[in-house]
């Protein structure tokens, strides 16, 4: 085995993929457009750590037409976000120059350099909120952390400027939204 692989067969053992309610996305990027000043075809750029399958990367790219990116360690769910780009263009919905803004890179989260996107998504365990301090400083002053489910504590650059409950019928989601100053 060679030690990307084992690296990325171990990573998924501890970060196990979560996959984000798709149900939420309209309510997430709304209040991103209303208190955090996200602008349909602007130069703001978009980040998901631990994209998983792509899924709000692809809602981003498409419905905001700016550039979106997702890193992932696992390449089977990098490869199942291209099929579902792929099925996506057949159907026709979108215009076709918006598919250009995805972008999935197989890649370490917790080796990302931040300061080139206003918006940074994450649906991380509490238990590794710790190794991710110094991938969180490199972000640039005003950038806006977005947390599905889990509040991102003790995090001293990071303020909490938002946060929602969804009610779902069987559990509530949580996001949460931080400002870096």
């Amino acid at each position: 085995m060679k030690k990307e692989d084992f690296y990325s067969f171990n990573s998924q053992l501890s970060l196990p993929f979560l996959e984000s309610d798709d149900s939420v996305f309209d309510r997430i990027f709304l209040i991103l457009e209303e208190r955090f000043n996200l602008r349909e075809g602007s130069e703001q750029r978009f980040i998901d750590l631990g994209a998983g399958n792509g899924s709000i990367v692809i809602y981003c790219a498409l419905n905001y037409n700016i550039l979106s990116k997702g890193i992932e360690i696992n390449p089977h769910l990098i490869e199942e976000a291209k099929e579902r780009i792929e099925k996506l263009k057949k159907q026709q919905k979108y215009v076709p120059e918006r598919y250009l803004k995805i972008e999935m890179e197989r890649g370490d989260l917790f080796e990302v350099n931040l300061a080139k996107y206003k918006f940074i998504y994450i649906f991380s365990l509490p238990t590794m909120q710790k190794y991710l301090k110094h991938v969180f400083r490199t972000a640039k002053t005003g950038a806006i952390f977005i947390s599905y489910k889990y509040p991102l504590e003790n995090f001293e650059y990071l303020r909490e400027a938002h946060q929602i409950k969804i009610s779902k019928t069987q559990n509530d989601i949580h996001i949460y939204f931080y400002c870096k100053i």
